[in-house]
């Protein structure tokens, strides 16, 4: 975040991502209301931003111009709310509004916590979803034992500062924050119509960590020493590219070996949207011998630990995410068409053009979609 400042004037700007491209949002207060203005061009934002601010400090020195008793009650006003960073038109709008009768309850974030994690859970969220958020908000709340009404934007970014966590979890938590913060305004716990000090929060520069591949010779080694299930778990992840919390919630009815397809349900899908994804020739032998299993095909959420730490038993990198890494840049490799990988993915077209094209320099997609098991065996259920 920047400020643009013009005598007492300042005007703020905000930078994060949308669609994978930058976004430089413009914020500022007219008439009681909080304005943003979306600019892709850096440049183009700051002089949005020295234009208002120009604007606004013309308008104060018209203000100024007040003689006597006004002049005085207008300065003694901006002075006290200069500490709480409120504008003075905000202030008189709240105040309006409590004379008004407008009721604020006052209530713990404790209470609201589970509150809207109630909620949440009755309006049908994924089991997956409703764990994040509560493990979220419940160390919010342990942090803020008061009413919500209490903590400042200052606070909150204190807070998720103290977490020492990297920018996209800071900015997963800050998110959290915001949807309580939302919820306890519908509830009538803070003002209605307003945005919350929650939104104000500053949003982490989320640059996105380095894209490792994998090699074919190392997919190999490991699939020929790996354990069954660690077996299954990497070349499921490996040849289809799906998330591994995806993979944990698939069951095998999901893989249509008729079609030739693996569905990731809307349900089971982090995008919340329904997806179809190619078994590749070489997976199909891979799957042959689970053709006739039934239930969840990973009973044990640990697979995923257990096969990372088998990898560097072997002396094989695993940074995070390695496998969907690997298959989408060699899949993008095969098939020239990020649009089509994207589908298969769940991801933005943008975002795989952006991260994995010409990543294959070696040309090893062949290689990597050539390696079948050697000696298949006939399975009847999954040691989990």
């Amino acid at each position: 975040m920047k400020t643009i400042k013009v005598g007492n004037a300042h005007v703020k700007i905000y930078e994060g991502k949308s669609g994978g491209y930058p976004l430089f949002t413009v914020v500022h207060h007219e008439n009681g209301n909080r304005i943003r203005e979306n600019f892709r061009d850096e440049h183009k934002a700051t002089a949005r931003a020295h234009e208002i601010a120009v604007r606004i400090e013309r308008g104060t020195r018209d203000v100024l111009k007040l003689t006597n008793a006004d002049r005085e009650n207008y300065l003694a006003a901006m002075k006290a709310l200069e500490p709480l960073g409120i504008p003075l038109a905000a202030a008189v709008q709240d105040y309006v509004a409590l004379k008004s009768k407008t009721i604020i309850t006052p209530k713990r974030i404790a209470e609201i916590v589970e509150e809207a994690l109630a909620r949440k859970t009755a309006d049908g969220l994924s089991k997956r979803y409703l764990e994040m958020i509560g493990s979220h908000l419940r160390r919010f709340a342990a942090a803020f034992q008061t009413n919500i009404g209490s903590v400042t934007t200052a606070l909150i970014s204190q807070w998720l500062d103290s977490l020492k966590v990297g920018p996209r979890s800071r900015n997963n938590f800050r998110q959290s924050v915001v949807t309580l913060f939302h919820f306890a305004r519908s509830r009538g716990y803070l003002l209605k119509g307003q945005s919350t000090e929650a939104d104000d929060v500053e949003v982490a520069n989320d640059k996105g960590g380095k894209i490792s591949v994998m090699k074919p010779q190392d997919l190999a080694k490991l699939l020929s020493k790996a354990k069954p299930v660690q077996r299954l778990y990497i070349s499921l992840a490996a040849f289809t590219g799906i998330r591994s919390a995806e993979l944990l919630r698939l069951e095998w009815k999901d893989i249509n070996f008729a079609s030739g397809h693996i569905e990731v349900s809307a349900a089971k899908s982090k995008t919340r949207a329904r997806r179809l994804v190619p078994i590749q020739p070489n997976l199909a032998q891979w799957l042959a011998p689970y053709s006739k299993a039934t239930g969840k095909i990973f009973q044990n959420r640990r697979v995923v630990d257990l096969a990372t730490k088998f990898a560097k038993s072997q002396g094989i990198e695993w940074p995070q995410n390695v496998l969907r890494h690997s298959y989408a840049t060699y899949r993008l490799s095969v098939l020239r068409s990020a649009a089509e990988v994207a589908l298969e993915m769940g991801n933005s077209p943008a975002k795989l053009f952006s991260n994995y094209r010409e990543l294959d320099r070696e040309n090893h997609a062949t290689a990597w979609f050539a390696i079948t098991p050697k000696r298949p065996k006939n399975v009847v259920a999954i040691a989990s």
